[in-house]
């Protein structure tokens, strides 16, 4: 079994690390302001000093759980930091709480007030020199620190829709293969029981052992080549073992198939003008068994024929019969799915009533 594909690194990281990686950071720019008011206060630290210095840092232990409420807090508590930093302005914790809060939303508004904010404290007048130089500088950090999320976010936004493409891509393929093997085990398991009904019902009424012999070994070989169908259709779906790669019917099996019908009671006449290759003929053979099986089961008919002629651009595949059941009638789940295998094709397919008796089944399979 191939290797899974494993995440990046950074996403295997749980989310208490993370946090607790905040929390370090937290404490070394708590301790850093703090020591900065001590340092640069001409007059002692008072509570609102620590206030202000442990806002401004604190706070980011948790900025990943609440980025909105805690930026406001660092933009509030960096207004007071101001006279103790040079630049006099944050270029730590508001750019990274900035950043957390655009990998989570658009936050143009957040980024708008951060700039503002930044400008309001940094601008000096004439604005020239060293003043501008600190400007350039902290705007920078502040609108590299939004792109930055803002990037992190939508390359979120593009593998999430990307996952989310890839999945119901994989639901439709799934769908449509479920859908694929239903169709196959309704055109085996329904022909075959049908024959073996057919069979079955009529030689209860036979007493002659020659006759009853043979219709127990048509209906050995009817059950037998079911279950070897089914098998292999089954096959597919299992993953714990290799799939029984038996081939899917084709025209060469429409004697076996005939066989079978004439031997539950139905003369049935072949006409095949041409060759079909490919997928084309599986489902040429799958029309052919549907059509049978509905003349078996309803028609009432004794003689059906099938034609199989390919002309200039086209396939054309015929079943008729001379049964005296037929009636006009919605199409039911065999005749439906014949309908969707030809549509698949860019075929067109009818089926209905005869003029004067039977009933007929015919498809067009562009070549």
């Amino acid at each position: 079994m191939p290797d899974q594909p494993r995440p990046p690194l950074l996403s295997r990281i749980p989310g208490w690390a993370w946090v607790a990686l905040d929390a370090v950071v937290a404490l070394l720019l708590a301790v850093g302001f703090l020591g900065l008011i001590a340092s640069r206060n001409p007059a002692p630290p008072d509570a609102l000093d620590h206030a202000v210095a442990l806002a401004t840092s604190l706070p980011l232990a948790v900025r990943r759980l609440w980025p909105r409420a805690v930026f406001v807090v660092v933009l509030a508590g960096g207004l007071g930091m101001r006279e103790f930093l040079l630049p006099p302005a944050d270029p730590f914790g508001l750019p990274l709480v900035l950043y957390t809060l655009a990998t989570r939303s658009k936050a143009v508004p957040a980024l708008l007030v951060a700039v503002a904010v930044t400008t309001q404290g940094l601008v000096e007048f004439p604005l020239r020199g060293q003043a501008l130089d600190r400007l350039g500088l902290v705007l920078a950090i502040v609108v590299a620190a939004w792109t930055t999320g803002t990037a992190v976010r939508q390359r979120r936004l593009y593998t999430e829709q990307l996952a989310a493409k890839a999945e119901e891509r994989a639901r439709a393929e799934a769908a449509k293969e479920r859908l694929r093997i239903a169709r196959e085990l309704h055109d085996v398991i329904g022909h075959s029981l049908s024959t073996i009904a057919v069979q079955a019902g009529v030689e209860r009424h036979v007493g002659d052992a020659a006759e009853m012999s043979r219709a127990l070994g048509s209906i050995e070989q009817t059950s037998r080549s079911a279950l070897r169908e089914t098998r292999r259709l089954l096959g597919v779906l299992r993953e714990d073992g290799p799939a029984d790669l038996a081939p899917a019917p084709g025209l060469g099996d429409l004697d076996e198939l005939l066989a079978r019908t004439r031997a539950a009671g139905l003369e049935v006449e072949l006409r095949l003008d041409g060759e079909v290759r490919g997928e084309m003929e599986l489902t040429v053979y799958r029309i052919v068994q549907e059509a049978l099986t509905n003349v078996l089961k309803h028609a009432g008919a004794r003689r059906a024929t099938v034609l199989i002629e390919r002309r200039e651009e086209e396939l054309v595949v015929e079943i008729t019969d001379d049964g005296g059941n037929a009636r006009e009638r919605p199409y039911g789940h065999g005749l439906k799915g014949l309908r969707e295998r030809v549509r698949v094709f860019g075929g067109e397919f009818e089926a209905g009533v005869r003029p004067v008796r039977g009933f007929r089944v015919m498809a067009r399979l562009p070549l």
